[in-house]
């Protein structure tokens, strides 16, 4: 019975081209745009994700401030007020949680300059930089920025008067040609905010991610990329006053799957010990907190413009039962006719459901592939990003096309079964 009823349907939609045509047409735009909105929405998640996963699923931001309700009446008088994370302070964070963090890093920005090879024409060989004083756990913490690829990292016993370095692969390029055996171990001098240039050794080489600074650069020589230089080296060069106070540095958690208690943890824990009324903050930021809240919001972005594009499916179902209903006005006298051979209403009620079944079907199956090639279109040539596509979403836009048909050919399925055989048999 079944596969008479498809055969009479295929003979029936056939007979009409041009009409099924356009009674599918509300259909595939619709699952089309549901698919290719589910795609896109999709690709652009995972690569968010996957571009601030760089900056570290594991790491934990910690920064201490005065609050607003604190009065100075000097900069000298805000500074003697400004709080810091004391040595104490990160000893007893260390004796509390220092199975649970792989690394501590700590930060100072000197300022931006060139540095040249000693000895040489720094007006003929150059590299812009920026200059940052770090400590070895910076290269853990911020690995995915800073790889170590050559040399080693800090390790003096005398920090604050260590001047080595390390630098980029694209300096070694600019100062060396590329040759990082040459570079390691020789001097540069860099110049730091317009003063006096300071020598140098460089001690390692890391692996630079992205563009780096000085993107309006008008050559690959000119990009400026970070010196790191240690950070009582730093501290002790620096004259931002500012700069010789802790107020922020940043872990990283040993398991991302401890992070988020690890930050509940130590917003408490440094909390407690601020004395009441100081006027000081404290807050702990982690970035699987942060990965998870932008994925969250643009999955319901995506679900809520899904939304809009599931009317046209809404659309298109009302056009099958406006069309299965006209079908079935055109085709009175067969009704009336197969009735009076003995056919029941179940038989007449499934013919015309399965006319609008298929319908629906291959409206899906044409609507899902059009769906897939633009959401491959927006996301490899307009985005510029991998494609991410939905399975799911491809399924349950088929299943839909399926319900439809039942739904939307349902009424005028039943109304073709209920007919009286006579009346319809007398039909003009």
């Amino acid at each position: 019975m079944l596969i008479e009823n498809i055969k009479l349907a295929f003979a029936s939609l056939s007979a009409n081209k041009l009409r099924t045509f356009l009674t599918m047409l509300g259909i595939i735009i619709g699952i089309a745009s549901v698919i290719a909105i589910m795609t896109v929405g999709n690709s652009q998640t995972e690569e968010n994700a996957r571009q601030m996963s760089m900056f570290g699923v594991n790491t934990i931001e910690v920064y201490m401030w005065l609050s607003g309700e604190v009065i100075a009446q000097d900069e000298e008088e805000y500074l003697a007020k400004m709080p810091e994370f004391k040595p104490e302070m990160m000893q007893q964070m260390v004796d509390q949680f220092g199975d649970r963090i792989e690394a501590v890093a700590v930060r100072c920005y000197l300022g931006s300059g060139q540095a040249g090879i000693e000895g040489q024409d720094i007006t003929k060989v150059y590299a812009n930089c920026n200059i940052m004083g770090v400590n070895p756990g910076y290269f853990t913490v911020y690995s995915s920025e800073a790889s170590l690829t050559d040399g080693q990292l800090f390790s003096s016993k005398d920090p604050a008067n260590d001047y080595s370095c390390i630098v980029s692969d694209r300096l070694v390029n600019n100062l060396f040609g590329g040759d990082i055996k040459k570079a390691i171990g020789s001097k540069i001098n860099i110049s730091i905010n317009g003063e006096a240039s300071l020598s140098y050794t460089i001690l390692g080489v890391y692996l630079m991610q992205g563009m780096g600074g000085g993107i309006d650069a008008a050559s690959e020589k000119d990009i400026s990329t970070t010196v790191y230089i240690p950070y009582a080296n730093a501290q002790a060069l620096t004259t931002d006053p500012y700069s010789k106070k802790i107020s922020n540095f940043s872990l990283a958690a040993k398991s991302s799957d401890d992070v988020i208690g690890l930050t509940e943890e130590l917003q408490a824990f440094f909390t407690s010990l601020l004395p009441e009324d100081s006027g000081t903050q404290v807050a702990c930021y982690n970035n699987l907190s942060w990965i998870e809240d932008v994925n969250a919001n643009m999955r319901r972005q995506t679900m809520s413009i899904t939304m809009i594009g599931a009317i046209a499916l809404l659309v298109g179902g009302i056009g099958v039962m406006n069309i299965m209903t006209v079908s079935i006005t055109e085709r009175t006298k067969e009704i009336g006719t197969r009735k009076a051979l003995g056919a029941p209403n179940g038989a007449i009620r499934m013919q015309f459901i399965t006319e609008a079944i298929i319908i629906c079907l291959l409206g899906g199956v044409l609507g899902m592939l059009l769906g897939v090639a633009a959401g491959y279109i927006v996301c490899h040539f307009v985005q510029g990003i991998p494609v991410a596509m939905s399975l799911e979403s491809v399924l349950v836009s088929f299943l839909f096309s399926f319900g439809i048909g039942v739904f939307f050919g349902f009424y005028p399925a039943n109304k073709a079964a209920k007919m009286d055989p006579i009346e319809a048999l007398r039909y003009e």
